[in-house]
């Protein structure tokens, strides 16, 4: 028997993609070929999975500078195989969605910018090789956004991230009490880097409950990757996630009772946890007067992308994706991490890429917002990836930021012509107990 979890997850996510895929052939609710439909649909997943496994950091401190070791190429397998699997679903596809062009025109773009500063800079190889890895990506998630409707790209998406994040955040459990953070073991990431992993879940589910859907797999998915988020403390991030979860709250159009009493009982609880734990001052302070001077060492390594003079063509093009790091002077160490999406643009790109990359952001947001409701889930994942740019990278680069950045970013076209009257909105949830009997049905 299936848990609460499973359940789920495999009504919200399979199933309905197998009813979404047959009401866009077919204009009627039901599906002519369950099968074929919820392989597509589970094949797709399969896809996410590799895409997130390519891009999750496999050794920590480690930075591709144009040598090829196993690692770098087991990644690389990894991704050319979700490229083929993509190019697969693509040709199997009863019907092609419509896709927007002009993210990937704008990434295109800021990788030939950075191209030339690399080329000016002399780190031509490493750099291609890592703007040929963001291609691949961008080409796939494309792909893969081009063979599903397009309320179920950022359902496949969280069962991706949910499946690899529960993984890593169970196996690596025991970094909590070795290092006071959650981190991987099986996968050596990052606090910092497993928190993005969870936090999408995390919204989804947070979300299905707050719309007054809630079931016990949704409340348990809520509890976990939430709790998960918390054992990271990845600060940045944490803040991204409640700002966003506000999002959420804001977005709610008919509060049901039951979400209302554990939104007003949240207040107190949440200040007394505040007021009478140390989870809030650990977080903080999480490494005693070491972590007082973390931003500070990153701001020293801003100042030195900052004060690149104008009159330099590395301070318009940038010095290519290769720059992961900068030399600082006057510090007992040597090299600073640029610990910013931003920054990190404004490096590898210059004031040009930087430029676009602004541009190709508020496009988006603005896109988002403009959908009303209906966008709460992808404004507040947005909203999520954009705190968490300001003091970590990854916006633009191969990981798994970028990959949902990237997907919300080409979901939004024109509604085709013709599209079915009651078809629902963009990124809509449905309701899990008629999911869950429609499951029951389907199994009949």
């Amino acid at each position: 028997m299936q848990s609460g979890f499973s359940r789920w997850v495999w009504c919200f996510w399979v199933d309905r993609g197998v009813e979404d895929d047959a009401h866009e052939r077919t204009g009627r609710p039901g599906p002519p070929d369950m099968g074929e439909a919820r392989g597509r649909t589970a094949g797709a997943v399969v896809v996410w999975v590799l895409l997130v496994v390519s891009t999750i950091a496999w050794r920590k401190g480690v930075y591709f500078e144009g040598t090829f070791d196993g690692v770098v190429v087991a990644k690389a397998l990894l991704q050319a195989m979700a490229l083929v699997l993509a190019i697969v679903l693509k040709r199997a596809a009863p019907r092609v969605y419509p896709v927007a062009g002009g993210p990937l025109l704008a990434v295109l773009t800021m990788l030939a910018v950075s191209m030339i500063g690399a080329l000016q800079a002399g780190g031509m190889a490493a750099s291609a090789v890592l703007a040929v890895r963001i291609v691949l990506l961008a080409a796939t998630v494309v792909l893969l956004v081009s063979v599903v409707p397009r309320d179920e790209v950022l359902r496949q998406i969280v069962v991706a991230l949910g499946v690899v994040g529960a993984v890593l955040a169970i196996t690596g459990v025991g970094t909590i009490a070795t290092d006071g953070r959650l981190g991987g073991t099986l996968l050596p990431i990052s606090p910092n880097g497993l928190v993005v992993l969870c936090a999408v879940p995390a919204l989804a589910a947070l979300q299905q409950v707050m719309s007054g859907r809630a079931t016990l797999g949704a409340v348990t998915a809520a509890v976990f990757f939430t709790s998960a988020c918390v054992a990271t403390q990845s600060r940045t991030a944490l803040l991204g996630l409640v700002v966003a979860v506000v999002v959420l709250v804001v977005s709610i159009e008919t509060v049901q009772r039951s979400v209302a009493v554990v939104l007003v009982l949240a207040v107190p609880a949440a200040l007394a946890l505040v007021a009478y734990t140390t989870v809030l001052s650990t977080i903080v302070d999480r490494e005693g007067s070491a972590s007082n001077v973390t931003l500070n060492s990153r701001t020293i390594a801003w100042q030195v992308v900052l004060q690149t003079p104008f009159d330099s063509l590395q301070k318009w093009v940038g010095a290519g994706l290769s720059v992961k790091t900068v030399h600082v002077q006057g510090q007992y160490w040597n090299d600073q991490v640029l610990d910013s999406s931003w920054i990190s643009a404004l490096a590898q790109t210059g004031l040009i890429g930087t430029g676009i990359l602004i541009v190709l952001v508020a496009a988006v947001l603005l896109m988002n917002v403009r959908g009303g409701r209906r966008n709460a889930l992808p404004v507040a994942l947005l909203v999520f990836l954009l705190v968490r740019s300001l003091l970590e990278t990854g916006l633009l680069d191969s990981s798994v930021t970028f990959m949902v950045f990237m997907a919300l970013a080409s979901t939004f076209v024109p509604r085709p012509a013709g599209r079915p009257d009651g078809y629902e909105s963009v990124w809509s949830a449905p309701t899990m107990t008629s999911l869950a009997d429609r499951s029951d049905q389907h199994s009949t």
